[in-house]
């Protein structure tokens, strides 16, 4: 199946990423593997110490990458305090040390427990945001430190697991756009002291987890692998078109009639369940399409007869016409 031009290659692959590897290694190596001319994404950057869960989408699926952007994500994370380093991870030097805060188990967990909520972060220069053009990274590893503009972020949950000083190891479940590492060296200092990330793991993004995930051993049979681009949009409202709405969508053009639609993006289905793209409202009784699925040929993914047992709903198949670079 590998590099057959007749096989389309569409869908969200739930990577494993190993240690060591890059996000972007992770995604050029399959697609190389898969279909080298296949268009490829992936969401939200894990760094070479971090591993698990890595979501690639491939083909026409990249096109719902920014609408699955906003899901929660849960991670594993292990943290050494009392050691500060220049990167935030184990992976770079030490620049300073602190004391091992003299707490026990419940005492860390209620600090952990205070870092709930909404806050603002100043991203780390170790990061692929980039100034004037120059992601961040690039800078830092010229010894620049440049000043960044705190951006809101959500932490919903950090439950302690251990606590060995100066190790410990918690699950952090978070809203879109958390660095760990900078969260990780804020909590050090709520703490008087410093700290640094010494092994990080993805365990969740959306409703995807660990029991979903694709290693690389397991990519020769890719295509039977990947989840369809609507369920990776299961966090969002579905509306279902009758047929002439479903032509006017699909053409591009506003459909009014329709009552109160959700402002935000909604996922669209003709009366077969085929996927038709996302849509939101525009206007009173107004609906729009945002991004939708090339027209005239679909193709269920992998899971979506499971999906649709799991969720009480027909997920709808993924657009088959495969996009190339």
């Amino acid at each position: 199946m590998v590099g057959d031009p007749a096989a389309t290659t569409d869908g969200f692959l739930l990577f494993d990423k190993p240690l060591g590897w890059t996000s972007n290694q992770a995604l050029q190596r399959i697609r190389k593997r898969v279909e080298p001319r296949v268009r490829g994404g992936y969401l939200g950057t894990l760094d070479p110490l971090a591993t698990g869960l890595l979501p690639v989408a491939l083909g026409t699926a990249t096109r719902f990458l920014p609408y699955f952007m906003a899901s929660p994500k849960l991670y594993r994370v292990e943290v050494t305090l009392g050691q500060q380093t220049s990167t935030g991870d184990c992976e770079g030097d030490i620049r300073a040390h602190g004391p091992v805060p003299n707490l026990d188990f419940d005492e860390m967990g209620a600090g952990l427990a205070g870092r709930i909520g909404a806050s603002l972060q100043v991203p780390p220069m170790y990061s692929a945001i980039k100034q004037n053009g120059v992601p961040l990274y690039r800078l830092a590893r010229r010894q620049l430190d440049v000043e960044r503009s705190p951006r809101p972020i959500e932490v919903f949950r950090v439950s302690l697991l251990d606590w060995t000083p100066p190790t410990a190891r918690f699950e952090l479940e978070c809203g879109p756009g958390v660095y760990v590492r900078s969260w990780v060296e804020d909590w050090a200092r709520s703490l008087g002291t410093v700290g640094h990330v010494s092994a990080l793991r993805r365990l969740r993004v959306g409703r995807f987890g660990e029991g979903d995930l694709v290693g690389w051993e397991d990519l020769e049979s890719i295509r039977d692998r990947l989840r369809s681009a609507d369920q990776a949009l299961l966090h969002l409202p579905r509306l279902e078109l009758a047929p002439s709405e479903a032509s006017r969508i699909i053409r591009g053009q506003r459909v009014v009639g329709f009552g109160l639609v959700p402002w935000g993006p909604v996922r669209l289905y003709d009366r077969r369940g085929a996927f038709l793209g996302l849509g939101a409202g525009s206007g009173p009784d107004g609906l729009k399409a945002l991004r939708l699925c090339p027209t005239g040929e679909t193709a269920g993914g992998a899971d979506a007869a499971t999906a649709s047992r799991e969720t009480g709903e027909s997920p709808g198949p993924l657009c088959e016409k495969t996009a190339r670079e």
